[in-house]
């Protein structure tokens, strides 16, 4: 009869009682706050405010894609891009952004709490915020699980 010996804890399991998994519940909770504060700063410094070219033609896209839906979206050529030729903006850019934005708006719209209510701008300068903390949180978990040690 083979008896498979037992398997000691691993050090960075050993002695991680209540306490262990509150510190590290309040370090998750540290790291997601500095990143959404971080990327808070131009907002609380300057508003509302879409800075930049590319930020700008991509809120463009999405106020188009917002008011007028995918089918148009996707056939939409875009006079002021690329000027004077123009751009043909439903084949030459990755819509996920302004999908995800849109869905974002429509998603607070649809609650019906005033609190939530946005504005379509605001809600594209909060996308980076937003998405700062769940890529910070991602990245947390993919190096749990790569290192084993977190």
């Amino acid at each position: 009869e083979t008896r498979v010996p037992d398997v000691p804890p691993r050090p960075s399991d050993a002695g991680m009682g209540v306490v262990g998994n509150v510190l590290r519940l309040l370090a998750v909770l540290f790291i997601a706050w500095s990143a959404y504060d971080i990327r808070m700063h131009a907002i609380r410094n300057f508003g509302r405010v879409i800075h930049e070219f590319d930020p700008w033609f991509n809120y463009r896209a999405t106020e188009y894609l917002a008011a007028n839906g995918w089918s148009k979206f996707f056939k939409w050529y875009d006079y002021m891009s690329w000027y004077p030729l123009g751009r043909p903006i439903g084949t030459t850019i990755f819509p996920g952004m302004q999908i995800t934005s849109v869905a974002i708006w429509n998603m607070l719209k649809a609650t019906g709490v005033k609190s939530l209510a946005m504005s379509l701008n605001d809600v594209c300068c909060f996308v980076p915020c937003w998405f700062g903390v769940s890529a910070t949180l991602l990245v947390g978990l993919l190096t749990k699980e790569g290192s084993d040690s977190a």
